[in-house]
């Protein structure tokens, strides 16, 4: 089960959207279509789910800082270029 900010390791997937676990934030890429349908509704609702976990953390939080500086992660070069 994915706990948002819990580690560093834990990532969690709502089709081809993944959410990667941090300390200090939470990563989102991908892509995701909801479709007008039973199906859309249920990707909807996971991914509302996702959200409001993550809305319930920082509320939880007693110190929570007004804004931190996230550090861009190093590029690295492609070796099989």
């Amino acid at each position: 089960m994915f706990k948002p900010f819990a580690t560093e390791t834990d990532s969690s997937a709502v089709h081809d959207l993944t959410f990667e676990n941090q300390f200090d934030h939470i990563n989102i890429y991908g892509n995701l279509q909801i479709s007008k349908d039973q199906q859309g509704l249920a990707v909807a609702r996971k991914l509302a789910a996702f959200f409001n976990d993550m809305v319930k953390e920082l509320e939880q939080q007693t110190d929570l800082a007004e804004k931190i500086e996230i550090k861009d992660a190093d590029e690295v070069e492609n070796p099989f270029l």
